[in-house]
């Protein structure tokens, strides 16, 4: 038996040798001095060519399969894992398949030893991966049709195609009502945003409502100034001629003006008062005597000398004018303009040089006189030198009936009629405090 083993490997050997001699010729021809040449029956020994051995190995071959195993000591159905009897060398069937020996397992053969078992990774029963599994394994054999997971099982056709009609439906549905819920979804977004724009709105108006208007702003603004004129006024209010406004309007908004006592007020007083008139520009204060204009001492320099006495000499021509009932000519008011913008030109650059107290007094004087430049040129400025606007009244009340039928009020103070003004606020004052108190119910 042996020997006939030794037989087949020589053969395998030979004819091995032979393909690679045969390969290597064909590869390099020039090497083996020429053409391709096959010998088909190559001598393996003397005396044995090689399709004589080969005759003999399948003579030998068909032999053997007539003999059963265990008459050559070998038993191939064998399942412990141990040999049996005295078949305790190696036969010719070592290494068949289809035993489950120690010599030779198959992995065909159901085994209880995962050693002998390459499909079974236990130590439980394990079978062949074509045959029936009694293990854990996670899928059994994979050829099962229902323990594959890689196969499913046979189902009925017909059945299949109900099934598959069945799932179509409903995704049918399920993508309809998915669709629906979309545009629920869609409107109630919509509907969200709509009530948040009408939330903004009252938003909105409610802050808007919490704002005061602006004509409440002017009458806040109103009480605020009449509540510093009926108290006491600060010299500037009064000089400017604000606060003298704010009680001339609280007088002649009151119920009650004919019955208040009437306040007296001095005549001469009443000629240093300045009235203007309603959208009229400047202040004629400082042209009511206009011979007789104070210049302050940092413009009585000799270097404003000469645009101060032309200014001066322009302006009592253009009083006396207006006097005479007719308009100042405009190359007198050019003239005018342009000796106060050389003088105001000069006074700014020179203000390095001056104290604090020498230029504000210049620029306050510079300012009405400014002022009163601008009066020139309003087309009312007459009615002021015809006594037409004059202050007039021998009290309060008719001091104040007379504003209110010419449309006049308060202009600023001009310099030194400080002291007339001051006295005028007392008097009104006063006045329209006896007016708050007579329309007072008792």
């Amino acid at each position: 038996m042996f020997t006939s083993q030794r037989s087949l490997l020589l053969v395998a050997l030979v004819m091995g040798l032979v393909a690679s001699q045969l390969h290597a010729q064909g590869n390099n021809p020039a090497r083996y001095g020429g053409p391709l040449q096959i010998n088909l029956n190559p001598q393996i020994r003397p005396g044995l060519s090689l399709q004589q051995a080969a005759y003999n190995t399948a003579v030998l071959g068909r032999a053997y399969q007539q003999v059963p195993a265990y008459a050559l000591g070998y038993n191939p159905y064998l399942q412990n894992g141990y040999p049996s009897g005295p078949a305790l060398a190696p036969g010719p069937f070592v290494g068949s398949p289809y035993a489950a020996s120690a010599y030779g397992a198959s992995p065909y053969a159901l085994s209880t030893s995962p050693s002998y078992n390459p499909y079974t990774g236990t130590g439980s029963l394990g079978n062949s991966p074509y045959s029936l599994s009694t293990t854990g394994s996670a899928y059994g054999s994979p050829y099962s049709a229902y323990n594959s997971p890689n196969y499913g099982g046979y189902q009925d056709p017909v059945g299949a195609e109900l099934q598959g009609q069945a799932a179509l439906t409903a995704a049918s549905g399920a993508y309809q009502v998915n669709i629906q819920q979309a545009r629920i979804l869609r409107q109630q977004a919509r509907q969200a945003s709509l009530d948040t724009t009408r939330r903004r709105i009252e938003l909105e108006n409610w802050y808007r409502s919490m704002q005061p208007t602006p004509q409440q702003l002017r009458d806040q603004q109103a009480a605020a100034e009449l509540t510093t004129a009926r108290k006491e006024a600060p010299d500037t209010d009064i000089t400017s001629g604000k606060a003298l406004n704010v009680l001339l309007r609280s007088i002649q908004r009151s119920p009650a003006l004919n019955l208040a006592a009437s306040m007296p007020i001095d005549e001469d007083n009443l000629k240093q008062i300045n009235l203007a008139g309603a959208g009229t520009t400047g202040n004629v204060g400082m042209l009511k005597d206009v011979t007789k204009i104070s210049w302050p001492e940092t413009l009585q320099d000799s270097s404003y000398e000469k645009q101060r006495k032309r200014l001066n000499q322009n302006l009592v021509h253009a009083v006396t004018i207006l006097k005479d009932g007719d308009p100042v000519p405009e190359s007198t008011l050019k003239d005018i303009r342009a000796d106060y913008k050389s003088i105001n030109d000069k006074i700014n650059e020179g203000a390095d040089e001056l104290s604090a107290g020498q230029y504000i007094e210049s620029r306050r004087f510079l300012n009405q006189l400014n002022q009163a430049i601008r009066a020139l040129g309003d087309k009312n400025v007459g009615k002021h030198f015809n006594k037409t606007w004059a202050a007039k009244g021998k009290n309060v009340a008719e001091l104040v009936a007379h504003l209110t039928k010419e449309g006049l009020g308060f202009a600023a103070a001009a310099p030194g009629d400080e002291a007339a003004y001051k006295a005028l606020y007392l008097a009104m004052r006063q006045f329209e405090a006896g007016l708050a108190t007579a329309q007072t119910p008792k």
